[in-house]
């Protein structure tokens, strides 16, 4: 497995997989299915090398379109772990999050260390309850998929990149974005339907 070097502060993440995380050969045939290609690891990190000095200004920009959509923000707030200050402020724990989850969507994409975690410190049961405490309703997660890789554009094309390499960058981000929404989705359908 790919071993992240962790955000300063941050403790290393274990990169064993925890029980019920999808096992190695459901991830590559997901991401054989969404047509993810080693042409798309490369974009991805030329991707993170181009925004990696950018991330609160992509942050910003997410969380404006965020903000446009009441019922977005507050199902959002639930990734927020700091004081009920505007849900869309920006907070030190969002931007860390949101960072950490660039870095290895661009770095390791076919092994998130956050979705790892995350399957980690949830109970193996899911009760809903323990669930939508952690993670806001899986049809945002879906919706958000699209908005995230438009966003990104804009600070694409302030990079005086050729057209082109922005095209396969947004392509590559929208894969990787997808594998993790699927990934994500075995946290909320029964048990026999993932």
């Amino acid at each position: 497995m790919n071993t992240l070097a962790p955000l300063p502060g941050e403790a290393r993440v274990a990169t064993i997989a925890p029980p019920g995380f999808p096992d190695a050969e459901e991830i590559g045939l997901l991401g054989r299915v969404g047509l993810f290609s080693r042409d798309d690891a490369r974009a991805l990190r030329k991707l993170w090398r181009v925004l990696e000095d950018q991330t609160d200004d992509y942050l910003e920009m997410v969380l404006g379109m965020v903000a446009a959509y009441p019922t977005l923000a507050a199902a959002l707030t639930v990734l927020r772990t700091e004081g009920p200050e505007n849900p869309m402020e920006g907070s030190t724990t969002i931007r860390h999050l949101f960072r950490r989850w660039l870095l290895e969507t661009c770095l390791s994409p076919h092994e998130p260390a956050w979705l790892m975690q995350l399957y980690a410190e949830l109970p193996p049961d899911r009760p809903a309850p323990s669930l939508s405490a952690r993670l806001p309703a899986f049809r945002y997660l879906i919706a958000l998929s699209f908005p995230l890789v438009a966003t990104a554009r804009t600070l694409l094309v302030t990079s005086e990149l050729a057209p082109q390499e922005i095209e396969r960058m947004q392509s590559a981000l929208l894969k990787a974005i997808l594998l993790q929404v699927a990934l994500l989705s075995k946290l909320y359908v029964k048990e026999g339907l993932w």
